[in-house]
């Protein structure tokens, strides 16, 4: 019998730019698989859809406002290079992930995990 042993209860916020990713699928994949093997309880997930021409609002204000102890910010990788945590990145979803790092307390220098 494995007992798990729950240190404390997070809040997880999901992100989708330009509804390219149905985000029901990651909180299903949360609550039925990823939660199981958590050290910790997730209290609740939100989910939070924005287009591009949103992403400075997003970054700038709505994101900084937010309670979250963990991110998940879902993209349509399908470019030829994905720039989002490269120091000169400036455009694209750089800001938004950038906000999101600091929104959890991860330093810009921090670990991240990419999913295809």
């Amino acid at each position: 019998m494995h007992i798990k042993m729950e240190t404390k209860a997070k809040s997880v916020h999901l992100f989708n730019c330009d509804n390219t990713f149905d985000l029901n699928s990651v909180e299903s994949l949360f609550t039925s698989e990823v939660t199981n093997k958590l050290d910790f309880s997730i209290t609740n997930i939100e989910k939070h859809y924005f287009s591009l021409s949103q992403r400075n609002e997003m970054s700038d204000s709505t994101v900084p406002g937010l309670q979250m102890d963990l991110a998940v910010f879902v993209v349509h990788a399908h470019e030829s290079r994905l720039s989002i945590n490269e120091d000169n990145a400036g455009i694209g979803y750089a800001k938004i992930y950038r906000a999101l790092k600091q929104a959890t307390g991860e330093s810009l220098n921090g670990k991240q995990m990419m999913i295809s």
